[in-house]
């Protein structure tokens, strides 16, 4: 299931974001969000995705490279109530999106005077990811919908400081599973989120994150253990910006697995960069992106190796 994180995290770069930082409560009613459509191109290496190709997957080895391109949708809508600093939202949030993470959200906002902004929602992922049935079997052809749904609590600029901190809980339900009991991918992943936002200088800013992850799933070779550092930097000008990310972090898996008698304990790599150029044909809301990024885990089981190489091009509105 590690897997399928991974390389969920290649797919998440194509999907850019905008160098604002913790999104504020507007001190006006109305609608807000924004919306992003365009083409991505991956190219990726993965013997747990299908894609409909019979010599995709090798065993006991690294996966065949993939091609594949695209459409690229994003968006955010928010309803603000300005009298009590309540805002409505659903889709990604922006400051969710400079952090690496694109899961879909409804729910709420609050602003607690000075003391922060307080954020209870449900998760879910609007597509689902399909996988193989059994990534084990080269032999089985079967691929089946992998979805997750859950909660997230967030607090950001806790206590009046630049701190924000996050917690999301969320069920991993296979559609079709038929790898063995102690590769079941069906199950429960825990994460949280503690990160500082740094203004390093007026339009620079300096994110640091420490990501934790716990996979409880049915199949306990499978079940992991997963610590990351995130290093956010964004910049912001009249006509262009910039927003980059770095990723670090190692996997430890609960139980050996059984078709190779160790574990998949691996380490793991992505940076991606993103670049918006503002005002685009002089519509003051518009801008195009480009986002290029790379994503690597090196598992001590060469069949959990994945990587990702993405390249995407878009438009923004902001309203």
């Amino acid at each position: 299931m590690r897997n399928s994180l991974v390389l969920g995290l290649g797919l998440a770069m194509a999907s850019g974001a905008y160098a604002n930082g913790v999104e504020q409560i507007p001190n006006k009613s109305g609608f807000s969000g924004f919306l992003l459509g365009g083409v991505s191109v991956m190219e990726y290496e993965s013997n747990f995705y299908s894609n409909g190709d019979d010599d995709e997957r090798n065993f006991p080895g690294s996966a065949d490279s993939v091609s594949d391109v695209n459409p690229l949708i994003n968006f955010d809508l928010r309803y603000t109530f300005a009298d009590t600093r309540t805002q409505i939202f659903l889709g990604n949030l922006i400051q969710d999106a400079i952090r690496f993470d694109f899961t879909q959200q409804l729910g709420v906002r609050q602003q607690i005077g000075d003391k922060g902004i307080v954020a209870a929602a449900v998760v879910f992922n609007a597509m689902p990811t399909e996988q193989w049935a059994n990534p084990f079997d080269l032999k089985n052809k079967d691929t089946t919908d992998i979805t997750s749904s859950g909660v997230r609590l967030a607090w950001d600029k806790i206590w009046g400081s630049n701190f924000n901190a996050s917690i999301t809980s969320r069920e991993i339900e296979v559609d079709d599973e038929q790898s063995i009991a102690a590769l079941d991918r069906n199950g429960k992943i825990n994460a949280m989120q503690l990160s500082y936002q740094w203004q390093i200088a007026p339009g620079h800013t300096l994110e640091p994150a420490f990501i934790y992850r716990e996979a409880d799933l049915d199949g306990k070779a499978q079940s992991y253990e997963s610590n990351g550092l995130q290093l956010t930097y964004a910049t912001r000008g009249s006509q262009w910006s910039f927003v980059s990310n770095l990723y670090v972090g190692a996997t430890e898996y609960e139980a050996a697995n059984p078709l190779f008698g160790k574990k998949a304990d691996s380490d793991e790599f992505a940076a991606t960069g993103t670049f918006f150029w503002h005002r685009l044909f002089g519509i003051a809301p518009l801008s195009a992106t480009v986002t290029a990024g790379y994503t690597k885990s090196d598992s001590d089981l060469n069949f959990y190796d994945s990587q990702a190489t993405v390249f995407s091009t878009g438009l923004l509105y902001n309203f």
